[in-house]
């Protein structure tokens, strides 16, 4: 899961990625001089800010990028004419806390990709096949990538973009952008409510509206005489943290009166010391008769509150159940010291993530078994098999996995069609047909002309003070019900 120490770190490029791309601008900059000196003129361009190459990124990130490269090599000896081009767009460097995405999640992500990829390219008369390209859309970056990427759709053969990181701001430009071009999007964690009604993006992640819903549902079953407070981060640049707030106060409204629930409390994640800040809204809740937390923000601020109420005795004595959005993934890997006091099991964390291993190893599980195959150790192109070190449990793997998937199955529909014709406009107006079903890792998907995917179940998952993950049960995101006193 994810290996990184602090919220804070940078991702950054390798150190030989930044020495090539460096000197291959110095030979290119020498050239053009000595042309001009000619009297000739000469055309260049800078190197591609699409790659597969092994050493683009962090180190711990050349495993699979070596993987990609070398599916990529194969289908393009082997099929010169026959290959598209599907790209992955992720924050692939940067301050985590900006990007939400960690080393980790982004290994995961692209380990996913590359298991639809390959299970893709295997398939007899697998025509068109897959090869993928990576482009980091970390702020600062993603303006060159786009750009790259557009001069280069015919000559890379580019039918689609998938990945686009989490929701934040940078992300809903690289959305923007894209989308006047009308090229074919398929986010695999986008869960904003604000982040749609692009006319060229679909998603394969339940809305933050969807996630509220489900978690009050379950709520309502797992705390007797619920009586919730919303803490929510009010940093304007994070639509994830922003509309999921909007959604618990939303679906609360109808359910709960108003004396059954705390006023919400706020902090701002991009202000130094905000944990400082979330320890004393720890404080507050304790002093309170709030006995549930509905949490509207990040994952790197949880361990603050956590920690706050679980040191507290009127909170342990009491019982305090937290309940989180799909971004509480990124804490989703075990330590060895806990993240906060277990107490008994007296300070309790729920979230909704937006797939789980449970999606493809439970034997009562809806996945076709076809696809849980791909996921499995029985094959030697199983993720199991391929990535035997890795766990499942964050859903980053699957998630990203239904994204090229999805991208997939609506570039197949053109498969009788002259693929020197088809182009990601193409794609997109497939994509928002209302015609896309797919029997995915994480469940079956439904794209709606929106470009939203419609899910009856949503996992809620429990996260243990050591980084566990333990399943609760599946939740519908149906309106939770009347509920109130």
């Amino acid at each position: 899961m994810s290996d990184i120490p602090s919220a804070s770190l940078e991702i950054g490029p390798s150190d030989d990625y930044v020495k090539r791309r460096r000197r291959r601008s110095i030979v290119i900059v020498g050239l053009v001089v000595v042309l001009v000196a000619a009297g000739l003129s000469y055309v260049f361009r800078a190197p591609s800010r699409l790659t597969d190459a092994s050493d683009a990124f962090a180190p711990g990130l050349a495993d699979i990028m070596e993987r990609i490269h070398a599916e990529n090599d194969n289908v393009i000896a082997k099929h010169p004419g026959e290959y598209v081009t599907i790209v992955v767009l992720l924050p692939m460097s940067g301050d985590v806390a900006k990007t939400g995405l960690s080393l980790g999640t982004l290994r995961h992500s692209l380990q996913g990709s590359h298991l639809a990829q390959l299970w893709r390219n295997r398939e007899q008369a697998a025509a068109p096949y897959i090869r993928l390209l990576v482009g980091d859309i970390t702020p600062g970056e993603w303006e060159d990538t786009v750009a790259d990427l557009e001069a280069r759709v015919q000559s890379e053969r580019i039918l689609a973009v998938t990945g686009l990181g989490a929701s934040v701001d940078a992300t809903k430009r690289v959305i923007d952008r894209l989308s006047k071009d009308n090229i074919a999007m398929v986010a695999a964690l986008i869960t904003s409510d604000e982040l749609q009604r692009h006319q060229a993006l679909v998603r394969v992640a339940p809305l933050n509206s969807d996630q509220a819903e489900a978690l009050v549902r379950f709520a309502r079953r797992a705390v007797p005489a619920l009586k919730p407070v919303v803490v929510m981060d009010t940093n304007s640049g994070d639509s994830y943290s922003r509309t999921l707030s909007s959604a618990y106060d939303r679906t609360l409204a109808p359910v709960l009166g108003a004396k059954r629930r705390g006023q919400a409390l706020t902090f701002d994640s991009t202000a130094n010391a905000s944990s400082t800040v979330i320890g004393n809204i720890a404080d507050t809740i304790c002093g309170s008769d709030a006995n549930a937390v509905f949490y509207a923000g990040r994952a790197q601020g949880l361990p603050a509150l956590l920690r706050g109420l679980s040191l507290s005795r009127p909170c342990v004595q009491r019982d305090i159940s937290v309940f989180a959005g799909d971004d509480t993934s990124e804490q989703a890997h075990l330590v060895k010291s806990p993240i906060w006091e277990d107490n008994g099991g007296k300070i309790r964390l729920y979230y909704t993530p937006l797939a789980h291993s449970a999606n493809v190893t439970d034997h009562g599980s809806r996945v076709l078994p076809a696809i849980k195959a791909r996921f499995g150790n029985g094959d030697e192109k199983g993720y199991v098999r391929l990535f035997p070190a890795e766990s499942l449990d964050d859903g980053h793997a699957i998630m990203h996995h239904d994204a090229v998937y999805v991208a997939i199955k609506a570039i197949d529909r053109y498969a009788k069609d002259d693929l020197a014709k088809l182009g990601p406009q193409e794609v997109a107006a497939m994509l928002r047909s209302g015609t896309i079903k797919v029997q995915g890792a994480s469940g079956d998907i439904a794209i709606d002309r929106d470009g939203n995917p419609l899910r009856e179940e949503i996992p809620v998952l429990r996260l243990t003070p050591y980084g566990a993950t333990v399943f609760a049960e599946w939740s519908s995101p149906e309106p939770a019900g009347d509920i109130r006193q």
